[in-house]
């Protein structure tokens, strides 16, 4: 559960002010000339906190979800493999069945 939740919240540091640019970009009426272009203004106008004002919304959502997943994904892995060496089959079985619940 920790490894899966410091993932989350690495992955999600990272995502959340490229999803800002992505969803500015979506929204501009003349288009955007690129994403450099557009984190450049938004950091410009509205300063760095913009980046990041989704970020406890954006956890709040990916975490339970993410850890559900992990969970679910690990504890199927031991029960297909008990000896610690799962074969292929065992990980895909494993993850779409870690999946299929979150």
């Amino acid at each position: 559960g920790g490894a899966v939740a410091l993932g989350t919240i690495a992955h999600d540091l990272i995502m959340t002010p490229m999803d800002v640019c992505k969803q500015r970009m979506q929204l501009s009426a003349g288009g955007s000339p690129g994403v450099y272009a557009c984190a450049c203004t938004i950091l410009q106008q509205e300063g760095a906190r913009a980046f990041w004002l989704s970020y406890p919304t954006t956890l709040l959502m990916n975490l339970p979800y993410a850890l559900l997943m992990g969970s679910a994904n690990e504890r199927l892995r031991q029960l297909f493999a008990p000896d610690g060496d799962p074969s292929m089959g065992a990980y895909f079985a494993a993850g779409g069945g870690g999946g299929g619940p979150a």
